[in-house]
């Protein structure tokens, strides 16, 4: 069976100096590097946060404080407002510089759209897909290996929506790390990826 590598949000914003911070962040360069080396994957991909200064999910774009309720209408959009992170050309959407990104076949750019968030690499929250699930069933995909930030936001919306589109999933949990917004987040999102069928390694 060909084996992919999905490299989620491994962006500056997401790391200890950055908008959005997750906690350990950096612990993982070291794992996700040994795994983009390995050469043992048919292909390698990543996501990108990539969103214009006037995104909707940004707090700032409603005049409200970052992690407020998002009280609007968009299903796109919610459950909270963000503070500004990964602005489409800023050093913060950047790749961690420690990140061997060179190794990166393929990399889609979610959350594009204003009014739209993307938590997940394979589609928009509205649906709209991005093209990733296409490129791995081309290539003959079985398999996906995730790794990324953070684990109980977007690596958890792309392992589910990975095992919907009919791929074995596996999160690599030392080559990922969590918010943990609320006490217990981490936790329920690895249940909620192995009661959907997802298989969790350390």
């Amino acid at each position: 069976m060909k084996i992919a590598l999905l490299c989620v949000d491994l962006q500056n914003d997401f790391y200890e100096d950055g908008a959005l911070p997750v906690e350990g962040a950096s612990e993982i360069n070291f794992q996700v590097n040994k795994l983009l080396t390995s050469g043992d994957f048919a292909a390698v991909a990543a996501s990108q946060d990539w969103h214009p200064q006037e995104h909707k999910s940004f707090a700032s774009n409603h005049g409200r404080e970052p992690f407020t309720p998002y009280q609007g209408e968009s299903e796109g959009l919610g459950p909270v407002l963000w503070p500004d992170h990964c602005v489409q050309g800023s050093k913060g959407a950047e790749f961690h510089p420690e990140i061997s990104t060179e190794y990166f076949d393929l990399i889609i750019r979610k959350g594009q759209l204003s009014g739209v968030d993307s938590y997940s690499a394979f589609r928009d929250n509205d649906g709209r897909e991005l093209g990733l699930a296409g490129y791995f069933k081309d290539l003959g995909i079985g398999k996906i290996q995730v790794v990324g930030l953070a684990l109980d936001v977007c690596v958890l919306y792309t392992v589910l929506d990975a095992l919907k589109y009919g791929f074995e999933v596996e999160l690599i949990r030392s080559a990922s790390r969590g918010v943990e917004a609320q006490p217990g987040d981490i936790a329920a999102a690895l249940e909620k990826m192995k009661e959907k069928g997802a298989v969790i390694r350390e």
